[in-house]
């Protein structure tokens, strides 16, 4: 007749399995609430746009004599319309984050 209040051997091994795995399931829980938590808030929250670096000072090619007569921005695109003469005639497209002339349109006389 066993005594009371002493346990047997394997049911404290078999309490101590049952706890190891509950608290492994706690563990395991908690890893796929923080997942997708962090899943989530970055699809709520958009990735902030990358700082780009300013490009300092650009030199666009005018001829002398000429001057600028429009300019524009569409996008990352800026438009600039040169005159002032017949050989001045022509529109230059620059890129706003590097700077660069990215080509130019030139109306020559006819």
């Amino acid at each position: 007749m066993p005594a009371y209040g002493v346990e047997h051997p394997v049911q404290q091994g078999s309490r101590l399995l049952k706890g190891a795995v509950a608290g492994l399931c706690a563990v395991l829980a908690i890893c796929a609430i923080v997942i997708t938590t962090a899943i989530a808030y970055r699809f709520i929250r958009p990735a902030p746009p990358p700082q780009l670096a300013p490009f300092g000072v650009s030199a666009l090619p005018l001829p002398v004599g000429c001057s600028i007569h429009y300019v524009t921005a569409e996008g990352d695109r800026l438009i600039l319309e040169i005159g002032g003469g017949e050989e001045c005639r022509r529109i230059l497209v620059t890129d706003m984050r590097t700077g660069a002339l990215l080509g130019q349109f030139q109306f020559p006389p006819q």
